[in-house]
């Protein structure tokens, strides 16, 4: 089975600031371990939920903003022993390792040589991770060089679509996946450049011809966490007949033969 564990399902700049819903990312357990978008309280809310950053084998990033890779460093300093032995993967975006006009890189110098292997690929472009197998896929943000991915596995592929405006190309990219994690920042009638909204999910899961078994909404900005996340869920299943989760903090999706959630309680607190 393959587990994805949710450290937050929060994004945009005030909700990071006041940590309104949490902004850790996700973690996916299947042959390689996989961590996804560590953003502020990541390592923390690892902890809270009996999760060893030693035992991460890939960090993936998606773009060099802060609620996606504020903890990137602390989890490099994880995944290689405090920087005692070279081992693990990072995939990110151009921005994340080379930084751009805006931004110094994610990651010092001193935490990418303590990794074995650096990418910074375009969409396309695929990667062996144990026994499944990552493409790259696009994204059109204000972070030019922002990427998502899909990961195909025994189970089903499992798809990630990180901030974005909505573009057709995504419905080619992404249909057939069987679990769809989407950064839904906005909900309905509230559309913003750079990031997808409510009505915008809807369009594109209408246009594809295999909808997804399950789509988990997240990344919720200040207007969907007040506009209220779980009725923008709602909407989408109504619409949609899609089965659609909130992501939050502890919140766990098993993907076997079926696919079952589960909210986890905290371990401890940090």
């Amino acid at each position: 089975m393959i587990e994805i564990t949710f450290l937050g399902g929060g994004g945009g700049r005030f909700v990071t600031i006041t940590q309104a819903r949490a902004t850790g990312g996700f973690f996916i357990k299947a042959s390689k371990n996989i961590y996804v978008d560590p953003g502020p309280g990541a390592l923390v809310r690892m902890w809270r939920y009996k999760i060893d950053p030693r035992k991460i084998d890939v960090l993936f990033i998606s773009h060099r903003h802060t609620d996606h890779c504020n903890d990137a460093e602390v989890l490099v300093e994880g995944m290689t022993y405090g920087v005692t032995k070279k081992r693990g993967v990072l995939i990110g975006s151009r921005s994340v390792v080379h930084g751009d006009e805006n931004h110094t890189p994610a990651l010092s110098k001193y935490h990418l040589d303590a990794l074995e292997e650096v990418h910074a690929p375009n969409p396309g472009d695929r990667f062996k991770i144990g026994m499944e197998e990552m493409v790259i896929t696009p994204s059109i943000h204000s972070d030019p060089t922002t990427i998502g991915f899909r990961l195909k596995t025994s189970y089903g592929d499992i798809s990630y679509i990180p901030d974005t405006e909505y573009f057709e190309e995504l419905v080619e990219w992404h249909d057939g996946a069987r679990v769809l994690i989407a950064s839904v920042t906005r909900p309905r009638d509230m559309r913003i450049p750079y990031h997808l909204c409510t009505e915008d999910i809807v369009y594109m899961l209408k246009a594809m011809k295999q909808k997804p078994e399950v789509l988990i909404m997240t990344h919720a900005g200040m207007k969907m966490h007040f506009a209220g996340p779980y009725k923008e869920a709602q909407f989408i299943q109504n619409v949609t007949g899609v089965k659609t989760y909130v992501a939050k903090e502890g919140f766990r999706v098993t993907i076997g033969k079926d696919i079952t959630v589960k909210t986890l309680r905290p371990a401890r607190f940090v």
